[in-house]
């Protein structure tokens, strides 16, 4: 139900809020090695370089990050049974501005010892289908 989710978003928001303002810019200077290291390492570890490489090299068209809105919660994942064990995976999206366009940036959040790393990100935009 919509109020079940919007409490569910409040447990983690005052925490994910900061987390998501610090980690957007830093993965859209589109550099790799930066980029993974904010990854649970149990998840870079099975992303092959030349393929995460690609990756950011597309996401690269986007150019430089202008600014970006306020992120919205999407979905909580409790315990969900991943690649890598049983996790909390929260799911936001935010709408970001670049140089090029606008992109909207789908993160999920693994929750580790009460703090965030990246499980998955992904971004959508014209420019990159272009």
């Amino acid at each position: 139900s919509v109020l079940y989710d919007k409490y569910q978003s409040s447990k983690f928001d005052s925490i994910a809020g900061p987390y998501i303002k610090q980690i957007i810019p830093e993965i859209s200077k589109w550099d790799p090695v930066a980029t993974k290291q904010l990854m649970a390492p149990e998840v870079s570890a099975t992303i092959p370089d030349e393929t995460f490489v690609q990756a950011m090299t597309l996401f690269s068209r986007l150019g430089e990050l202008q600014s970006m809105d306020k992120e919205t919660y999407e979905e909580l994942h409790e315990d969900q049974e991943t690649s890598i064990g049983k996790h909390t995976i929260v799911e936001y999206n935010i709408d970001a501005q670049y140089a090029n366009g606008d992109a909207v940036i789908n993160l999920k959040l693994l929750l580790r010892d009460g703090a965030f790393e990246i499980y998955r990100f992904n971004f959508s935009s014209e420019i990159l289908l272009e």
